[in-house]
């Protein structure tokens, strides 16, 4: 087995694999075949080409367009930058933010995969009320903390696990329009408290879908006879849910800059694959059970396509979410009113309108407006022109386009 020369592992599993994988499952959701069709063509060309020459000396660049799907890992940096940074200007200097991990039993997988925007919905609103009525209590905030939700899917081996990573602020704003912080030194809300409710929370949420006939149960059919059903929501409120307390994040930008790699990196990176042949793929996990060590895993092609297409979200679905002082409608009252309170200015979000020039040249300290070889302009043809409309001077770029 020999490592593949692409830069983009990912798109050649693809082309290789996912006909013979469509062919074994001819109803594939629309999301799935939507997010295939985008990895297999992205920095292709078949996209069409992003085009720009120097109006002087007419030095030209010819690069192949990007999909932008959001579960493609090619083409994610620029957006999980920018989010980074408008998630600063969020973010309250002086204060302690929380790492909490939410997840559920793996009992549950089955059902949640056959009503995935329904029951990680569930998972959002439950994570949420949990958070903000413990919050609530006198005894341990007695306010209304800043909330940033994150789901993830997937674990290291590309297996099944949803779960939600919460960036909580160790601040909030009280019902007097007053903002206080936690008086604890470490994380303020007991684990136990915490599980329980959440448990409590979506165990019953759960009852309420299933009595109104909301869930599909055609995957598990056996729950369909009420006594099981019920047999098998006491087998879950049996089981200890146990969030994960991370420690507290150190300065105010590494909690945004440790919850991005989560909101825009999809399954598997690029990099974690090391080679993609006729039959199969293999790539780098980490065994988190075996002290983090770096291990290998080596799978069909199709199976590697499965593994990877049961992470695709369902249209519309949002897997970052805002709540309590951050819930979006109110976010930029809240954040004045705070920094107000405690004698700062708030700047607002400057990167929110920021077009793509802008954003290359804030993050990178490139100019894509200026000609790299003599200073002049660089005009922009319209984005993803097709090859057979490129002006022939321009051909010769395309030894160096993806």
């Amino acid at each position: 087995m020999t490592p593949t020369d692409s830069s983009y592992p990912i798109r050649d599993a693809f082309r290789r694999f996912f006909p013979n994988y469509a062919e074994l499952h001819p109803f594939l959701p629309m999301e799935q075949l939507k997010v295939a069709s985008s990895i297999m063509r992205c920095k292709t060309g078949e996209l069409g080409y992003n085009v720009s020459y120097c109006d002087d000396c007419g030095y030209p660049l010819v690069h192949a367009v990007s999909c932008n799907n959001r579960s493609c890992p090619c083409c994610q940096a620029p957006l999980e930058k920018k989010w980074e940074l408008e998630r600063n200007t969020e973010l309250i200097s002086g204060i302690a933010y929380f790492h909490v991990v939410f997840t559920i039993p793996h009992d549950l997988n089955t059902l949640v995969k056959a009503n995935l925007k329904i029951l990680l919905g569930h998972q959002f609103k439950c994570v949420q009320d949990t958070l903000l009525a413990l919050c609530a209590d006198p005894k341990f905030m007695g306010a209304t903390p800043g909330i940033l939700s994150v789901l993830h899917t997937w674990g290291q081996k590309l297996v099944f696990h949803p779960h939600i990573h919460v960036c909580l602020s160790g601040g909030g704003i009280t019902p007097a329009g007053q903002f206080v912080e936690t008086r604890h030194k470490g994380f303020f809300l007991p684990r136990t408290v915490l599980a329980t409710m959440f448990r409590a929370k979506y165990l019953c949420g759960l009852k309420e879908l299933y009595d109104s006939s909301r869930l599909n149960l055609s995957h598990t059919k056996d729950l369909e006879v009420p006594a099981k059903w019920q047999a098998f929501i006491n087998r879950l409120f049996a089981k200890e849910w146990i969030p994960f307390i991370g420690e507290t994040f150190n300065g105010r930008g590494n909690a945004i800059r440790y919850l991005a790699r989560y909101s825009f990196r999809t399954a598997i990176a690029n990099s974690r694959i090391m080679a993609v042949t006729d039959t199969h793929v293999t790539f780098r996990y980490k065994d988190y059970a075996d002290g983090s060590r770096e291990k290998t895993l080596t799978v069909r092609g199709t199976d590697f396509i499965g593994m990877f297409l049961q992470h695709v979200l369902p249209r519309g679905f949002n897997r970052v979410r805002f709540s309590g002082y951050l819930t979006n409608c109110r976010k930029t009252k809240n954040l004045k009113l705070i920094h107000q309170l405690r004698g700062s200015v708030y700047t607002g979000n400057p990167y929110r309108k920021m077009c793509i020039a802008e954003l290359i040249l804030s993050l990178y300290g490139r100019d894509i407006c200026t000609c790299p070889e003599c200073s002049g302009k660089m005009i922009r043809l319209p984005r993803g022109m097709p090859k057979s409309e490129l002006p022939p001077r321009l051909m010769r770029c395309f030894s160096a386009v993806c």
